[in-house]
Formats: structure tokens, sequence, C-alpha cells
């Protein structure tokens, strides 16, 4: 009897579609337990350093043939690997309890492991896939396993695993396999990072499909969808052959329509900018001709560290240096965001264990960092040191009142100071914004805007907080509107403060790539927005079909109407006039 075709749903990362034989990647790493003598200590430590030497020499040939933003990910492994702390760690353990070095090594980092796990912190968790990689080649370098053989991969194959590392994904994309499919994981770990750059479908959260499937079994893999199609017809089949033709000829033209300029109808030009979480996406933005980014979140540094296992903080010099990075492959404005971390975002190398009963109106961002001030004073010089290398703006998150951002302003004079008694080069007249993502931010604009360079406005908590109700909630999912009345008003004051001001205005929160709210933003006078990547060529294809003054008519209808249900009428066909055939979020 023939297998039954079966759907799966889980997490897809980004849109692609791919279509394979499944193989099941199961490496087995079975860590040796052992009793030594003290006179066999000294060989230990031997055997443990070498290990890691060579571990070190395989990764660095690893990065001989990958970019330089993957090998920014294969150098963290590398100083992991060097980590004193936990070398010292094990080599006193191994003399104390005389035990053999890889199994004193295997309970050192699962202990580290187990405690990234139990941490309330999706992005955080997710890094684990790094530590199981190093992990798992420093022992397998110990013990010499016949683990870890990628040489019977079929190429063009879908690949099942429990879970995938970056070294997996680096190896796999040599051999030229199709896509992934994993039982854990997210899309912000470091393997999926690889796989979105290298173009392989991966999606994850798949539970027990290891259990589920054979070797050479067809398989469809649909993150549009997030979905497996398991034991596919010969119709789903046709279509997801055809499907993954338009998708490559769409992706080629997507390229082709953001690198043009976004102009609307009656000849003013948007500018468009992105939004990026982690260095290693510059490499898409130049892909796709983006010469500035409207917002760089810099929590990722801070959550998981280059330096260490997320339990020692970024050090000035290594931020400097990814900072420098960044301002040196951009042409345009390189906006970069402080810390924004606290709350429901505390990272371990903070060494803070306490949990807010209401971490989005805690102790994060701004507030966060204006209490911890030689945190706050590396990350300011590290982006002042770097700022001499591009053109850097800094954005201070979360602001609440005028003498935060005053505060804040002084902060960094102080910190120039410092940097001209050490001689460092800066640019003096860095220009410093504000985000105005509260709504006492955003009643106080018109002074505000007289002590800011810039303003950046950050739709998803401002409206979070103007409605009172928490984004993540999905009972509350009917009060969380951008185009509520409103926070129509809001903005429309925010902005017009800022144009009447000279002071440049952009909106970089979600709203921004979303086209459905494209012609409102236009309409209340943004002419300058941020987001993903992924969103840019949609949006500027939308805005080179219709005008400013269409856009402004359909805004003061929705506010001198003062009714939401009107408002989503008239922007449906506003957009259906536009030609746009698909748009969520409005009912």
């Amino acid at each position: 009897m023939p297998d039954k075709r079966t759907i799966l749903n889980g997490n897809g990362v980004g849109d692609y579609v791919a279509i394979g034989n499944s193989f099941l990647y199961t490496p087995s790493l079975s860590t040796p337990i052992y009793k030594i003598e003290e006179s066999d200590v000294e060989e230990e430590y031997k055997r443990f350093d070498e290990a890691i030497k060579k571990s070190i020499e395989e990764i660095e040939e690893l990065q001989k043939h990958v970019n330089n933003n993957i090998k920014n990910i294969l150098s963290t492994h590398i100083l992991m690997l060097q980590d004193r702390v936990i070398t010292r760690q094990v080599k006193e353990e191994v003399k104390e309890k005389l035990f053999n070095i890889e199994h004193i090594y295997d309970t050192i980092i699962s202990g580290y492991l187990k405690k990234l796990s139990s941490i309330n912190n999706k992005m955080l968790s997710e890094r684990s896939s790094d530590i199981v990689d190093i992990k798992s080649r420093l022992i397998r370098n110990l013990i010499q396993p016949n683990s870890g053989d990628y040489s019977q991969v079929p190429e063009n194959c879908i690949v099942i695993a429990k879970t995938l590392t970056p070294s997996d994904v680096l190896k796999f994309n040599a051999i030229g396999v199709a896509g992934f499919i994993i039982e854990s994981g997210g899309y912000t770990s470091h393997a999926a990072i690889l796989a979105k750059a290298f173009g392989i479908t991966t999606i994850f959260n798949i539970t027990d499909i290891s259990s589920k499937i054979k070797n050479g079994r067809k398989i469809i893999v649909d993150c549009r969808s997030s979905i497996v199609i398991m034991n596919p017809s010969e119709k789903d089949i046709k279509n997801y052959t055809k499907l993954t033709e338009d998708i490559k000829q769409h992706k080629e033209q997507s390229i082709i329509d953001a690198k043009e300029p976004a102009i609307t109808t009656d000849n003013i030009e948007i500018k468009i900018n992105a939004n990026i979480d982690i260095p290693e996406e510059t490499e898409s933005l130049l892909k796709h001709g983006i010469d500035s980014i409207g917002l760089y979140r810099t929590e990722f540094l801070y959550i998981f560290s280059g330096e260490d296992i997320a339990t020692v903080l970024p050090s000035e010099e290594y931020q400097f240096k990814v900072y420098k990075s960044i301002a040196s492959k951009m042409k345009g404005k390189i906006i970069i965001r402080t810390l924004d971390i606290g709350g429901d975002k505390i990272s371990p190398a903070l060494g803070f264990d306490f949990k807010e009963d209401n971490p989005f109106l805690g102790w994060r961002a701004i507030r966060f960092c204006l209490s911890n001030r030689q945190l706050f004073k590396d990350q300011i010089k590290a982006l002042l040191r770097a700022s001499h290398y591009g053109n850097i703006e800094i954005m201070i998150p979360m602001i609440s009142t005028l003498d935060e951002f005053i505060e804040t302003k002084k902060f960094i004079n102080d910190v120039k100071e410092e940097l001209r008694k050490e001689n460092q080069e800066f640019n003096d007249n860095i220009k410093i914004g504000a985000l105005i993502e509260t709504p006492s931010a955003a009643t106080i604009i018109d002074l505000i805007v007289k002590e800011a360079d810039f303003i950046s406005i950050g739709s998803n908590d401002l409206v979070q907080y103007m409605m009172a109700c928490d984004r993540t909630n999905e009972k509350l999912t009917y009060l969380y509107n951008p185009i509520d009345i409103s926070v129509l008003r809001m903005l429309k004051r925010i902005i017009e403060t800022a144009n009447q001001n000279n002071k440049p205005v952009t909106l970089c929160g979600e709203m921004g790539g979303v086209i459905l709210y494209t012609p409102v933003l236009l309409g209340l006078g943004i002419r300058e927005l941020s987001m993903s990547v992924t969103s840019i060529a949609k949006v500027k294809n939308l805005i080179r079909t219709i005008s400013i003054k269409d856009c402004e008519k359909l805004v003061n209808e929705m506010l001198e109407k003062c009714d939401n249900n009107h408002s989503k009428s008239i922007l449906k066909s506003f957009l259906t006039k536009a030609n746009v055939k698909k748009y969520r979020g409005i009912n």
C-alpha cells in the first residue's frame, strides 16, 4: 500500500520552495567516559590543546571558501574555542575528578546549553546550535569517530535532521542540497542565517519528522506556506515545479525592481532604506542595490556575543570592528540604534537574573543604558570611532522624557571629549536622533525635535502603547490597528512637526514594509521609509503607481470621517485601483 500524502506545519525561512528526495542525517557522536590516573592529567591537557588547534585549523580552512559575512560567523566559533575561562574550567575539573577530558568538556558545555535553553528568549536559545557545532567538532577531534560523514549525501536532496549546525550548512551547501527540514530551531539561528544567505529552502519546528519519513522519498518544502508535503501527488509535483520557476523569475525581477528609485506618478521620490539585525545582512543589501540602513538593531551583539557564549559582554574593540565593517561597505547613511535591551530581553552576559511583571514598560533601552554607564560608554565609543569610516548616525530608543534625550546627548559629548584626549579619530558632527515610540515622546515632539538631528518613528511599539495592547497577544489583534484614528492623528502630528522644523523624519517599524499602509504613510507626509530588504521591491513597485496628491486625499478623508471601518473600506478601494491584488491586515 503506497504511503499516504501528508502535510506537516512548521516555520519557514524566507519564501523559498524546494522539491527533492529525503535524506535522513543522523550523525552519531558518543562521548566515552573513563577514569584516569594522576599521571595521565598532563597527557589529557595535551590532547585537549591539540584538538582545539585542529578544530581552529578546520574552521580557518572553511573560511577560505566563504564570503566575509560568513567568515564573521565562523570567527565567533574560533573565539569560543579560544575561551580561557572554559579551558581553565575543563582542565581544573580533569585534575580534580580524574575523568577523561572529552567527558569533562562534554559535561561542562552541556551545562552551558542547559542554562541557555532555560532562558525565556527565543533568539538566545537558538544560538545553541553554534555551541553544539563547536562541541561536536572538538569532541570529534579528541576521539576521532567515524561520524559526521557528508560523503553519502546526494545532491539536490532534502536533508532531514533533528538539529542543524552552521558547519553542517556549509558542508551541505558545498554538496548542493535542495533544502533542510529541521525538528527544532528557528529563523534567527546562525544555521538559518546561512541557509537563507545560500538560498537553501529551510523549514524548522517540524515535530518528529525524522520518525515519519524514510530515506529517498519524494518531499516538498514550501516556506511560503510553512508546510512540508510528504509523499506528494503528481499534481503537487507539477504545481510546485512551476512555482519554483515562477519564484526564481520573481526574485530576479525583485532585485532589478529594488535597485530602481521609488518615484510617485507626480514625480516625488521616496527614499527607501533597509532594516538589519545582524551585520551579515549587508551582503543582501548590496545585492539589491540598497546603499543606506535606516535601522541597525544592535541587541544581537549582546544577546550572542562574538567573544564568548553569551557570558561576556562585547568589548568596545569588538563592537568597533563590527560597526566599522558595516560603515565601510555602505555608501549612504547607517542609522545605528543603541542597545535596546532589558525587561524581556536580558542577556546572560549582563549577569542579571530577574523577571519584570511588565517588561515592555520596564527597565529597557535608554533607561537601562543610562543606569549602566560603562556598558553604554563602550558602545558609544565604538560607534564614534567607527563614524570616521562611514556616515554613521546614532538613534536613541525608548525616549519618554525630554530630560532623557538631553542627558544622553551630554553623555555622548563626554565620551567625545574622552576620545579627543586619547587622540582617537571620529566624526565630531555625528547626528543624534530620537526614536519616537512612546506616547509621551510623541506628545512632546515639538520639544524633542529642537534637540534631535533627526526623528525616527518606531511604529511597532508606538501603536502598541497608543492602543494599550500587547501586540503579541492574539486576543487583542483587533486593537492593534496601525490605521486607528488615534494612531493616524499622532503620526500626523509627529511628521508635520518634524517637517516644519526641517528635521528628517522616517518610519522604521514593520508598518513601513507593509504595502497596505504605504499610501497612508505617504499621505501623512512621510518621504523616507526603512524596512526589511525583502519588502523593498514590492513597496517601491506600489509607490511607482500612486501619487502623493491621491495619498493625501485618502488620509484626509480617513481623518475627517473618524470611522475605522470607513478607513478600511476606502483603503481597500485605493489599493484595488492601484492594482494591488494582495493585501493583508484588513478584514
